[in-house]
């Protein structure tokens, strides 16, 4: 059933099937996490983001507009929440740091600052810059996949992403 569309699964799900749901969540719980995580930086809060949006999807998919796609609609929930999370913590946000096994101590360290350098630099954007950079750079989406899950234009996306990334080179270079 893994293989199946979401627009098939959501039919079973909303025929009565509730197991059919396991499958939307196990094929983006991981891509919401990571959302959710680069928005707050805090994997208790990027949790508990992730299981609220999926409880949201469960309980409004009745209302689900299946002109659209799913993987907008979930992700824009996952979004909402997230930024909702982080103004009402009043956090800056932090992104993840990754971690290579093939790496040595000066290299790592290396890798380290300037993860740090580069974090510190997003969490001082602007949030409406720091969701599209998180989508782009580190979701990985393309522009119409952001402008759906933002409800803007794909000209709103690019201008700011360009804006965001001089923000970013001007902070970086300093």
């Amino acid at each position: 059933m893994t293989q199946d569309s979401d627009e098939y699964i959501i039919k079973q799900c909303l025929g009565g099937d509730a197991n059919a749901f396991r499958v939307i969540i196990e094929r983006y719980q991981l891509p919401l996490y990571r959302t959710a995580l680069g928005i707050t930086g805090l994997q208790q809060e990027a949790e508990d983001i992730t299981q609220n949006t999926f409880l949201k999807a469960w309980e409004k998919l009745d209302i689900y507009n299946p002109e659209y796609k799913f993987f907008s609609w979930i992700y824009r929930i996952c979004v909402n929440e997230s930024l909702n999370s982080t103004r009402n913590l009043n956090k800056i946000s932090s992104l993840e740091e990754e971690q290579t096994e093939d790496t040595t101590p000066h290299l790592e360290l290396v890798k380290d600052e300037e993860h740090t350098l580069l974090k510190k630099a997003v969490d001082q954007l602007p949030e409406h810059y720091k969701t599209v950079i998180i989508l782009r750079h580190f979701e990985e989406l393309n522009y119409q996949e952001i402008a759906d899950i933002l409800q803007i234009k794909t000209d709103t996306v690019k201008s700011r992403l360009f804006t965001a990334r001089n923000l970013l080179k001007d902070k970086l270079l300093d």
